[in-house]
């Protein structure tokens, strides 16, 4: 498999700003993948997702240089519309992704297959699949603007999801939802990802990233501070100067002396384990 995103040389200032969100940007991402995205807040995280997906340029304004390719088309190229079929956005605040003129969840999860002409049976079998499989199947007559957050935010997922994009973009879309919801949504993921989905992802919770990404990418002020393998970016020493936190399992092999080794146990377990 190759890349299926190819990021090259690419900077971007939205109007009136005064420093560029993101600036000369290169990395690429290998279809099938897991690749994640982390950095202190304002590091350029979201504008990043936002390019990837055409928001930036079709959406958001401002002075961009470099390319995007997705699939082999440039971003800037293809609209929106066209770019939904290959790669979606599943939004940090879920209200954003909202359509705000679906009167029940199960329209809004509609939403763009009837945009793109997808016959009725087809549609109703698909939103019924994804609405058991976002565990939102007990709502599906009601209106998305009575529901939590938490249930937004499955919503903004499923929606993006039925579109069976080849490539998934979540910027921190569990961040609405307590650790068990989290879990069960990343749960998911982890299956798309099996199955052939291409994920990229922006998150916050390190022992996640380290434990399933295929390649990390740290960014510092809008620029790559760190790319390579969970492995190569928390071992580094001077991680935590661009702003991240590191695992707690980097911690405790830092303090314990030994080898840092990437792992699916409790950081509590392994510290029982080291001293033993």
């Amino acid at each position: 498999m190759g890349a299926i995103v190819e990021v090259k040389d690419f900077s971007f200032k939205y109007r009136d700003a005064r420093r560029r969100a993101v600036k000369h940007v290169n990395f690429s991402v290998e279809e099938g993948s897991l690749f994640a995205i982390i950095g202190a807040n304002g590091a350029g995280k979201s504008t990043l997702c936002n390019a990837l997906v055409g928001l930036i340029p079709h959406y958001f304004s401002g002075a961009r240089a470099g390319k995007i390719l997705v699939d082999g088309s440039d971003v800037a190229d293809s609209t929106i519309a066209e770019l939904s079929k290959t790669i979606g956005l599943v939004f940090q605040n879920p209200f954003n992704q909202l359509s705000y003129t679906a009167g029940t969840v199960a329209e809004e999860l509609a939403y763009g297959l009837g945009n793109h002409g997808v016959p009725r049976d087809k549609m109703v079998e698909r939103v019924e699949t994804v609405a058991k499989l976002m565990r939102i199947d007990h709502i599906l007559d009601k209106n998305p603007l009575e529901l939590s957050g938490g249930q937004v935010q499955r919503v903004a997922f499923g929606s993006t999801f039925i579109m069976e994009p080849r490539i998934l973009v979540l910027d921190e879309c569990t961040t609405q939802l307590d650790p068990m919801g989290s879990e069960e949504i990343f749960d998911i993921v982890k299956k798309l990802n099996a199955s052939g989905v291409t994920v990229i992802m922006v998150d916050h919770d390190m022992e996640r990233v380290a434990r399933y990404a295929d390649t990390v990418m740290v960014l510092e002020r809008g620029e790559v501070a760190s790319i390579g393998t969970p492995m190569e970016v928390f071992s580094d020493d001077s991680i935590e100067q661009h702003g991240v936190d590191v695992p707690d399992y980097v911690s405790l092999s830092r303090a314990l002396g030994g080898p840092i080794v990437i792992t699916e146990e409790p950081a509590i377990e392994m510290a029982k384990e080291a001293l033993r």
